[in-house]
C-alpha cells in the first residue's frame, strides 16, 4: 500500500505531465530570491497550480542540483535543468512539462538557453539573469550578444535583467545611471529584441522598506522577443503577477494562439507602445522606444 507521501508525489507528477493545449503555451519567469525560504517553497507550487505553466524559469534559487531535485516534487514538473548556486547566491533552474519538447542548448550563471519544438515549429527560449553589480553587468550584455550570434530562430528572452530601460521605470532612491540604461537598450537593439510590454502593476521589484522615504520600486523583470517570435505568437500577453513572498513579481507570458509559420508575415514590432507612457513624465511617448 502506498504511503501518503508517495501518493502525493504520484498525483503531482501525473498532473505535471498533462498535455499542452494545441497552439497554446504559458511560461513563467520568477526571481524567487531563495528556495530555502519556507514561504517561497509553499508559494511556488501555488503559482504553478494557479497559472499552470508549461515552462517555468526561476532565478536566484540559492540551491544546487541536489537541492533542486528535492524541490522538483513540489512544482510537479518532471523535466528540469539546473545551474548550481555559488555559495549563498545565484542559481538558475528551468522546469518543463512532460509533454513539452525542450532541448537545452547552453547555460551559465546568467542564463539557460533552450529550443522548444511544437509540431513543425521550433523556437528559442532564454531565461536570463542580469548581475546586480554595475561593474559586472557588461558580462550579461556580452552573453546576450553571443547567444544572438549562435543561431537564428524565433526567440523569447525573459527574466530579471537587474537593470532599467528608462529612468521613469523607477520610484524612490537614487536615479539610475543613464549610461547603464543605455547599454541595456543598445544590447537589446543589437540582438533585435523588443519589449513585449506588460499587463498589471508597472513595477516588478520593490525593497519592502518600512518608511516611505526609503521605499524603492523598479521594473527590472521583462520579456523581450525578436520579430519572428512575435509574429509566431501575435496574441502574446505578459502579466506582472502577484509577488507571493518575494520582492519580485513573476512574469507570466501567455503566448496565445500560435500562427502557422507558412502564414506568418514579418511585421515591425520594434517600437512597443505602453499605455501608461503618456501618464509618466520623462518617458518616451507616441509608441517610441522600449519600456
Amino acid at each position: 500500500m502506498w504511503s501518503r507521501l508517495k501518493l502525493i508525489q504520484f498525483l503531482i507528477m501525473r498532473w505535471g505531465s498533462r498535455a499542452v493545449p494545441p497552439n497554446k503555451m504559458r511560461i513563467i519567469a520568477w526571481n524567487c530570491r531563495g528556495l530555502g525560504n519556507a514561504s517561497v517553497v509553499h508559494r511556488l507550487p501555488d503559482v504553478q497550480k494557479r497559472e499552470s505553466p508549461n515552462i517555468l524559469f526561476v532565478s536566484e534559487t540559492k540551491m544546487d542540483k541536489r537541492g533542486m531535485e528535492r524541490f522538483q516534487w513540489f512544482v510537479g514538473m518532471p523535466n528540469m535543468m539546473v545551474k548550481d548556486c555559488r555559495g549563498n547566491s545565484g542559481g538558475l533552474a528551468l522546469f518543463w512539462r512532460r509533454a513539452v519538447d525542450v532541448v537545452i542548448r547552453s547555460l551559465s550563471k546568467y542564463h539557460i538557453d533552450a529550443t522548444v519544438q511544437e509540431e513543425r515549429v521550433e523556437w528559442r527560449i532564454t531565461g536570463a539573469y542580469g548581475d546586480k553589480k554595475t561593474e559586472e553587468k557588461a558580462k550579461t550584455w556580452r552573453l546576450l550578444k553571443l547567444l544572438y550570434n549562435q543561431y537564428t530562430k524565433p526567440w523569447l528572452c525573459l527574466g530579471d535583467y537587474n537593470e532599467l530601460l528608462f529612468g521613469c521605470k523607477k520610484v524612490g532612491g537614487q536615479p539610475r545611471s543613464a549610461a547603464c540604461m543605455e547599454r541595456l537598450r543598445n544590447t537589446l537593439a543589437d540582438c533585435n529584441l523588443g519589449d513585449l510590454g506588460f499587463v498589471g502593476v508597472i513595477f516588478t521589484w520593490r525593497n519592502h522598506h518600512h518608511k516611505a522615504e526609503g521605499y524603492i520600486k523598479e521594473r527590472l523583470d521583462r520579456a523581450v522577443a525578436n520579430m519572428e517570435w512575435r509574429n509566431l505568437f501575435p496574441l502574446v500577453r505578459v502579466v506582472n503577477g502577484y509577488p507571493r513572498h518575494s520582492d519580485h513579481r513573476p512574469l507570466i507570458v501567455e503566448c496565445g494562439h500560435r500562427e502557422p509559420m507558412q502564414f506568418s508575415t514579418v511585421k515591425d514590432f520594434s517600437l512597443k507602445f505602453e499605455a501608461k507612457w503618456p501618464e509618466e513624465e520623462d518617458c518616451p511617448g507616441g509608441g517610441e522606444g522600449l519600456g
